[in-house]
């Protein structure tokens, strides 16, 4: 049964989209051409079984040497780790790209915000954040914790007590994948050890954006007798994951975003993330410079 053998955790919005675009790239790696199967984070996808997410997401594959899952919530899940070392053993490989929580935190918002699933301004539904996270829908627990998708520290402590630290390739986002890309994607492919070949690497995948038309994201989002419909004409969830995607990208635009003031961020880092990134500088034995 062919299965991924190296994962990139996350962080989400910290560039993994574009990381997944460049390696797939790649002719020794392969990779879902839908992104990200939360095989091992949504309850409901990992009942389905070990059978069918192979058979949905990698039946594809050939003489790749390498196959990844790019799920950047397998980070954040509390449940992840453990069906993934049960699942797929303990000698996987994974790369893991950590942002600024503070720019991850507004961003993820943004997200929400285009996506008709944030009603607030973000200074009020990070306020508000511990009220509002319904745990019994776990799709909207993923969409508004903005501020617990950042505590990395916790997250990969999960992991580090059942996986060998030696595993894991940490990047950080913004002195790694924005400032020194080009010698990033080679250290990526020496951690994987994959034979350097030229990759486009200078693209910027999942860009900020804005529904070109709200009352079209306000349609996608509604539940009835369309979608059982939909559901017994395409049977298959990769597929129609995969044109529900392609219809979003083509609902949307780029823009940019009102910049959060140098007071807001502070206050954000130390309320919210100082604590944490301390211990995540201690954990892994160097600085992220986050707050320069």
């Amino acid at each position: 049964m062919s299965l991924p053998n190296f994962m990139c955790l996350g962080a989400s919005k910290s560039g993994t989209t574009t990381l997944y675009d460049i390696l797939r790239q790649h002719p020794d790696i392969f990779v879902p051409s839908f992104k990200e199967p939360h095989f091992f984070d949504i309850p409901s996808v990992y009942k389905n079984g070990l059978e069918w997410y192979q058979k949905t997401y990698y039946s594809g594959i050939k003489e790749e040497k390498l196959s990844g899952d790019f799920t950047p919530t397998y980070l954040f899940d509390s449940d992840a780790p453990k069906r993934i070392f049960d699942t797929l053993g303990g000698n996987i490989k994974f790369i893991v790209i950590l942002r600024n929580p503070v720019d991850r935190a507004y961003s993820h918002y943004l997200h929400s915000k285009r996506d008709e699933h944030e009603d607030l301004e973000f200074i009020d539904a990070i306020q508000n954040e511990k009220d509002r996270l319904n745990k019994n829908s776990y799709l909207s627990y993923l969409r508004n914790s903005y501020i617990r998708q950042g505590l990395y520290s916790k997250m990969l402590s999960r992991y580090f007590e059942l996986f060998s630290q030696e595993q894991f390739l940490i990047l950080n986002f913004e002195k790694d994948f924005l400032e020194n890309r080009e010698e990033t994607i080679g250290l990526i492919l020496d951690f994987l050890n994959l034979q350097k070949v030229p990759l486009k690497i200078d693209i910027s995948s999942n860009k900020a954006s804005k529904a070109r038309f709200i009352w079209f994201k306000k349609m996608m989002k509604k539940t009835g007798w369309w979608r059982r419909l939909l559901k017994q004409i395409i049977p298959s969830l990769k597929i129609r994951q995969i044109i529900k995607n392609r219809i979003q990208r083509l609902n949307i635009s780029t823009f940019v975003p009102v910049r959060l003031s140098p007071s807001q961020r502070e206050l954000i880092y130390k309320t919210y993330f100082k604590q944490d990134i301390e211990s995540l500088e201690t954990l892994l034995g160097k600085k992220m410079f986050w707050n320069e």
